[in-house]
């Protein structure tokens, strides 16, 4: 199994521990967030999921809402 195979597993797993509102809540994310992808066939929505996840490693939340 590779590292990103156990990424991905370990999500599910966070995924599936969690209560049921919240697991739907996620699903719900993670929809709107393939149709962002979607709307931005050229890679424009993977730069702007990269600047937001280097805001979140920053642990600057406040830049993350504006």
């Amino acid at each position: 199994m590779t590292a990103d195979q156990q990424t991905l597993l370990m999500f599910k797993g966070l995924i599936a521990s969690l209560p049921e509102e919240s697991q739907a809540k996620v699903k719900e994310a993670a929809a709107k967030l393939r149709g962002i992808i979607a709307d931005y066939p050229g890679g424009e929505a993977m730069v702007a999921f990269g600047l937001i996840g280097a805001e979140l490693q920053l642990g600057d939340n406040e830049m993350i809402t504006k």
